[in-house]
């Protein structure tokens, strides 16, 4: 039979789905890449990648680079970083980082998903460097931006998605594994994002609509614990090309991350598995257990889905790697965990394990330890990945001098599944059907869902109705016929729109010539007309002419929809497609630029209201306006912050506008149509700094007193004064404690504002006790009124303090002073602190024989008998108070004790104040 070999370099639908090529190129390691676009994959020296393991790589469909990221930066096709390509939430060391899926409702617009590393210091005891897991988030990448290179829209960065129980504090701590995988749902057009968290699996959707936050949960039988998450996050998770199994590696199922006996890692713990995957749904089932007591990392499902590859390390007794191991299982067999078959031993750790576009499989890994570092300058690769494994063939791939660490790039496995484009869906159109892959084909056959057929490899075919067509691809490879793909393919009818040019209308304004007819348009105010009120229906982009808007096949390269015209009555082409759809019509805008009348306004002035800004009323404005300058009442004017949206009519303002000083634009127009335009100032009328409320506290002799409304001495005269008491001057006399208010206008501006005075009486502080405590010689100073009292003892001309207590007063008479901080006056009161020994040894040899009590004062106070007491309360003695005590009761030596003593002092005032403390009797 003769065989095609071809490569079709057409452009594509972008409904229709991705094809291999978008995986033709990856950078991986330390600056290590492939292109494998030729059919002999070729090493690439130009990557700036660095990444122990996350990365992820995507090109065009004819396999031209876009972009590569590790997770946290993404470089563009210069391998430069993109402007905002920096801070996305993914980790160079978590085992897929990131996963990149192009949008399918934009074939410019592609979504970066990240997870990140859970794990701090490589201690387990906080999960990232950055001090948190930051889990499953998504960035959206715009191709349009920076000229075609593309950068990362900062409005969709980061966005965080839920694979965890937020009221679960561990969870919520984790967060995620560092697992991803990606394959294209059933449909043909939308895609599962996949990853794993403790004992469940997460689907997203992703579908033209966007990324769908609620997932598909799939809850499995076998629970990965957190205790020991800072290794059993680790491991690889793929999807099979044909969308129907996931195959997950966990490289420890610990349930602690401490160490072992002899303090290394505990080993042989992880585990693989396969389930079975519902493209349909998102739903996972049918765990199956490939591994168990090993260290598996790597996975890797045969182009053909036929066969499964998992890497496990090996470690020796001190937990260092020694070497590696490749497994092969048949998932043709009935017993597919018994298929089990070691292909391979290798002195390299385990790495990746990734399917490539020539359908081999390549291995990644490095030496652990090794001298020199731990790099390797080539890839292994499984050369027949769909044999069986007595067949199996290796080969090593030179980086040509570039270095492989463990992370490989990941795809969308469907990426590698036999696929179909399509183009041009309008009714009538020949609509063209194509592949787009290096492989070897014998044959093929179309059905192209309304009867009729075509063997035809670059098929078209002309549908004579509009409606949804199942259409069917049957291929035979080697004399191998592959299961049909099937596809809708929606064929749409011509959209309905405008017959006739529209005419966009506008001002000749704000240019040197107002009448030259020239003036930049918004061409966005056409689209209603165009599509007759149908514009949430359409696409539409616009041209210089037919030609240019056929050939736009991306509509790339369309004007902007702010558009100068470059002569009178321009007309430009519009291109109105029916969205997510190819079909299009195109219709005419003619851009006319009417001469208008320059219209003149003075500046519009507003009052100060705090922070530089005024406010302004618009509705004023205009009627000054058109008072001004005798416009006809039916003109209606619009007020812009720019010239651009005065210009382009976008954006006007409203009526209540507060704003700081600047330029105002605006366009007059009379009934519908261009009348003129202008532009005046914004003037904010400053208000000299003045209190809205001031509190004037007043001393209760000083009344009264002179308050002014605090204006400037050398602009009062600019100002009007209105007192509550309904005096009109600048200053005023206040007899009492009152509240009273000032309203202050400018009498050229009439601005004005309002200034409230607390007129508050203040009295001098009375001193009606003295708390002293004899115990730690303390005084406080009790006052009758505090208004922010102060205090000093013995010498009023010391600095005051703000306490009203003193500390270790000495013992004697001392003088106590009171005031308060506006100096309405100084109140004094003589105090008496009692001295008196805490303990005394009556044992006759000459020291503290006798207790009693030092420094009274018989010219300034009168005391009491002194009477002592037990620590029970009874009375042992009556003493005068200036003799001691010998500690003798009935003629008895008392013992060691605590004893209590009361004596009362009488101030020159005839008041009495009752002192008490203790003491202690020592016999020694």
């Amino acid at each position: 039979m003769k065989k095609i070999y071809f490569i079709l370099l057409l452009t594509l639908c972008f409904t229709s789905g991705y094809a291999q090529r978008e995986a033709g190129i990856w950078y991986f390691g330390v600056n290590a890449g492939i292109d494998f676009n030729s059919g002999a994959p070729e090493a690439l020296t130009n990557g700036n990648l660095i990444t122990e393991e996350g990365c992820a790589t995507f090109s065009d469909k004819d396999g031209h680079l876009l972009f590569y990221t590790d997770g946290t930066y993404v470089w563009n096709r210069n391998h430069q970083i993109m402007p905002n390509g920096y801070g996305l939430l993914g980790d160079s060391s978590s085992t897929q980082s990131a996963i990149i899926i192009p949008n399918p409702s934009n074939p410019n617009s592609y979504y970066i998903f990240t997870v990140d590393q859970p794990r701090q210091d490589g201690d387990g005891s906080l999960p990232n460097p950055d001090g948190k897991n930051d889990g499953l988030n998504y960035s959206e990448v715009n191709m349009y931006l920076q000229g075609g290179l593309g950068d990362v829209n900062p409005a969709k960065k980061n966005i965080h998605l839920i694979t965890y129980n937020p009221s679960d504090s561990k969870e919520a701590e984790f967060k995620c594994s560092e697992k991803i995988s990606a394959v294209q749902h059933n449909d043909g057009i939308s895609y599962w994002v996949i990853t794993h968290f403790l004992d469940s699996f997460y689907s997203f959707k992703i579908t033209k609509a966007g990324v769908q936050n609620n997932p598909v949960v799939s809850k499995t039988n076998t629970l990965i614990p957190l205790g020991g998450y800072l290794n059993n996050s680790q491991g690889y998770l793929k999807s099979s090309p044909n969308g129907k199994k996931l195959a997950i590696s966990h490289a420890a199922t610990k349930t602690t991350n401490e160490k072992g006996p002899k303090g290394n890692t505990v080993r042989n713990t992880g585990k693989a598995f396969l389930y079975d995957f519902n493209n349909a749904t998102g739903a996972v089932s049918n765990q199956l257990n490939l591994l168990s007591g090993e260290n598996p990392y790597g996975v890797e499902f045969s182009s053909k889905s036929k066969k499964l590859y998992v890497t496990s390390n090996n470690f020796d007794s001190e937990s260092n790697i020694a070497g590696s191991n490749l497994y092969q299982f048949d998932l043709e067999s009935s017993n597919i965990a018994a298929s089990k078959t070691r292909l391979k031993q290798s002195n390299y750790s385990a790495g990746a394990l990734q399917l490539a576009i020539d359908e081999k499989i390549y291995i990644a890994g490095i030496n652990r330890p090794s001298i020199p570092p731990d790099v390797r300058v080539h890839l292994s690769v499984i050369n027949n990945p769909e044999a069986d494994a007595n067949n199996s063939t290796f080969s090593e791939f030179s980086l040509a001098g570039k270095s492989a660490k463990l992370g490989l790039p990941p795809f969308i496995q469907s990426l590698f599944l036999f696929n179909f484009k399509y183009e041009f869906t309008c009714v009538g159109d020949a609509t063209h059907f194509f592949i787009n892959t290096v492989e070897t084909i014998d044959s093929v056959l179309w059905d192209f869902g309304d009867g009729t057929t075509s063997t035809d490899i670059d098929a078209y075919h002309i549908y004579g109705a509009p409606g949804t067509y199942n259409v069917s691809l049957t291929k035979t490879t080697n004399g191998e016929t592959k299961d049909p793909i099937v596809k809708e393919v929606v064929i749409n009818e011509k959209p309905v729109i405008l017959s006739t040019a529209y005419q966009l209308i506008q001002c000749d304004s704000y240019d040197s010539n107002p009448n030259d007819e020239l003036s930049t348009f918004n061409l966005e105010n056409s689209i209603a007309a165009l599509t007759l009120n149908k514009a949430d229906d359409f696409n539409v982009y616009f041209y210089l002419n037919d030609t240019d808007a056929k050939n736009d096949l991306y509509n790339e390269n369309s004007l902007t929809l702010i558009y100068k015209n470059t002569v009178p009555n321009q007309i430009l082409t519009a291109k109105i497609l029916y969205k997510d759809s190819d079909c299009f019509s195109l219709g005419k805008v003619e851009l006319i630029a009417n001469s208008s009348l320059l219209l003149n306004a003075s500046d519009f002035i507003g009052c100060d209201i705090g922070d530089g800004t005024a406010s302004f009323d618009f509705s004023t404005k205009e009627n000054e306006i058109k008072s001004s300058l005798n416009l006809p009442s039916t003109v209606v004017i619009y007020f812009y912050d720019s010239e651009e949206n005065a210009i382009s009519d976008v954006s006007p303002l409203g009526n209540d506008y507060i704003s700081s000083e600047k330029p105002i634009y605006f366009r007059a127009e009379n009934n519908g149509l261009c009348y003129g335009a202008g532009t005046f100032n914004l003037i904010v009328n400053y208000f000299p700094p003045v209190e809205s409320d001031e509190n004037v506290p007043v001393c209760e002799n000083s009344f009264p007193i002179e308050i002014n409304a605090g204006i400037p001495l050398d602009i009062q005269q600019n100002y009007s004064y209105n007192w509550s008491n309904g005096e009109n001057t600048y200053q005023i006399s206040v007899a009492n404690e009152q509240q009273i208010s000032v309203i202050i206008k400018d009498k050229i501006f009439l601005c004005e504002k309002v200034k409230t005075f607390n007129i508050n009486k203040v009295y001098t502080p009375k001193i009606i006790d003295i708390n002293i405590n004899l115990n730690n010689n303390t005084v406080a100073i009790i006052t009758e009124n505090n208004f922010d009292n102060l205090y000093v003892i013995d010498n009023p001309y010391n600095n005051y303090q703000s306490e009203n207590t003193f500390y270790n007063v000495t013992p004697g008479l001392h003088t106590v002073y009171a005031k308060n901080k506006y100096d309405c006056g100084i109140t004094a009161k003589n105090i008496f602190v009692l001295g008196f020994p805490k303990f005394f040894t009556p044992n006759n040899d000459g020291i503290n024989d006798l207790w009693e009590i030092k420094g009274l004062n018989f010219e300034e106070f009168r005391y009491s008998n002194i009477l002592i007491f037990n620590r029970f309360g009874k009375h042992l003695a009556t003493i005068n108070p200036d003799s001691g005590w010998d500690g003798i009761y009935n003629g008895e030596f008392l013992p060691s004790d605590d004893y209590w003593f009361s004596i009362d002092v009488t101030d020159d005032r005839n008041l009495t104040k009752t002192y008490k403390a203790h003491f202690s009797l020592l016999r020694l």
